[in-house]
């Protein structure tokens, strides 16, 4: 007997373009997700300190314990790993449901608009208030830059 198809089979079948795109995107969110963990135990206590890069610049527990590290009342890094979990579901809702996938692939452009703008703004913040650098966090500014290329790409290039 044949098992019927369901929505991940179809999900992971997809070989088109924008789906391609879609699931470059969610890779790098999965990215963030697992850097941000790290951030979001340490800022909820849970790991006491984070291993640091050597150098005077590097103050990870500083960076993630200083004022500009609360966002809407809540740890930034809590904050992220949300944005991160959202960019993933709407990468797949875009990908399943094909009729809304336009409004899905614009909402998923403003997160990921929202977290390299924010990113850009925590760096600077870095660099010219605090003089400090956190190693998690300038890597997960990488990732956000870089989830707008196939962003880009995305909304360039519709099916």
């Amino acid at each position: 007997m044949k098992q019927e198809r369901t929505a991940i089979d179809k999900i992971r079948e997809d070989t088109s373009e924008v789906v391609r795109y879609r699931r470059e995107i969610a890779a790098l969110a999965t990215l963030g997700l697992i850097d941000f963990s790290l951030i979001s135990l340490f800022q909820l206590g849970y790991i006491r300190k984070l291993p640091d890069v050597p150098g005077r610049v590097f103050d990870t527990q500083q960076v993630n314990s200083s004022k500009e590290a609360v966002l809407f009342g809540l740890p930034d890094g809590v904050v992220s790993l949300g944005a991160y979990t959202a960019t993933i579901g709407l990468a797949a809702a875009a990908t399943r449901f094909k009729r809304p996938s336009q409004v899905l692939d614009v909402a998923m452009g403003a997160v990921l608009l929202g977290q390299a703008a924010g990113a850009a703004q925590y760096l600077f913040n870095m660099a010219a208030v605090q003089k400090k650098a956190c190693i998690y966090c300038i890597a997960g500014a990488a990732i956000n830059f870089a989830a707008l290329k196939p962003l880009r790409r995305l909304l360039k290039r519709r099916d």
